[in-house]
């Protein structure tokens, strides 16, 4: 591959004036391509094209007329059948972003992505590879986040989330939150660790306070979760009224968050962003499966996250329970 850099603008402002000096002509008067080139350390052949662009050299007019060519200039990728079954399954089945398709590739190719993310991206939207733009988070539309008031009853006597105040880099505290289904006759409780981003997800029955319990003490039956655990954050949703019997079963304390303040559980609703992608609102979470709900968790367990150093929240997590044992 050749390596050269165009001409800069101040470079052909020089070039004129070099052009135009005694010094740089030949005895016949004419210009002395090869002792120019040798001053500005360019080839010659380029100081000849240069300067016969024009009757009579110009570099601002040259340089205008370099942007629009440059504007014009498109760059023609094409993948390889290998690569394109590649691309297939990490965006059309995985649903990774193209962000994370680049970086995946790097991780396990050892080289670049023949494109770069924003270029990807443009190619999904035109339909190219078999892209279909559908597969995007959000279907690739954008979404706006909208003040609501949260009218869903009041909780006494409970810790507040001024009083969880702790280092942010503190393994163990966890985030928990209520994914609802249609007509709210389905629920799924989604439990984040808030250091590695590691996700459990377990179908409620119902959404009501008892079931919570009931599948808090199914996930805690596992000592990993009971032994790493040092506070959970929640919202003030009534499914969460009975934290009390839930700080008995983890052994450690339930803090709720303002109402109508979801931010301050930012890291299980950012999880719970890439649960909707695959269980869209209006999905009714008893036609979802166990082996399907389970199938996304891992999915989103082993996405490769910026955040983490692109490594997944599952190897976050892994690595975490080991070294604070």
């Amino acid at each position: 591959m050749r390596k050269f850099k165009h001409l800069s603008i101040n470079e052909k402002i020089i070039l004129k004036e070099l052009s135009r000096s005694e010094l740089y002509k030949k005895k016949n008067g004419k210009i002395n391509y090869s002792k120019i080139a040798r001053f500005m350390g360019r080839d010659k052949k380029t100081i000849r094209r240069e300067l016969k662009k024009f009757k009579e050299y110009d570099p601002l007019k040259s340089q205008k007329q370099y942007l629009k060519n440059r504007k014009n200039s498109k760059k023609h990728i094409t993948l390889t059948v290998k690569q394109i079954k590649w691309l297939n399954k990490n965006f059309n089945i995985l649903h990774n972003t193209p962000e994370t398709i680049c970086k995946i590739y790097e991780i396990e190719f050892g080289e670049k992505f023949p494109m770069c993310f924003k270029t990807l991206y443009k190619y999904i939207y035109l339909g190219l590879f078999n892209m279909d733009k559908k597969y995007l988070y959000f279907k690739g539309k954008k979404r706006k986040t909208k003040n609501s008031t949260d009218n869903r009853g009041k909780l006494s006597n409970y810790k507040t989330i001024e009083e969880a105040k702790h280092d942010r880099y503190e393994f163990g505290w966890f985030q928990m939150d209520c994914i609802v289904g249609s007509d709210h006759k389905s629920a799924v409780l989604t439990f984040t660790e808030e250091l590695t981003k590691f996700t459990i997800a377990k179908k409620l029955r119902e959404q009501t306070a008892e079931e919570v319990v009931k599948t808090i003490k199914n996930i805690f039956e596992n000592r990993l979760f009971k032994n790493c655990i040092k506070g959970i954050i929640t919202d003030q949703g009534k499914e969460f009224s009975n934290w009390k019997e839930i700080e008995k079963i983890t052994g450690s304390n339930v803090y709720f968050c303002d109402h109508g303040a979801p931010k301050q559980k930012h890291h299980v609703e950012r999880i719970n962003r890439d649960i909707r992608h695959w269980l869209p609102q209006g999905t009714d979470f008893n036609k979802v499966d166990n082996k399907q709900l389970n199938w996304i968790i891992k999915t989103v367990n082993n996405k490769l996250r910026p955040c983490l150093n692109w490594i997944s929240s599952k190897k976050a997590f892994e690595f975490m329970t080991l070294i604070t044992k």
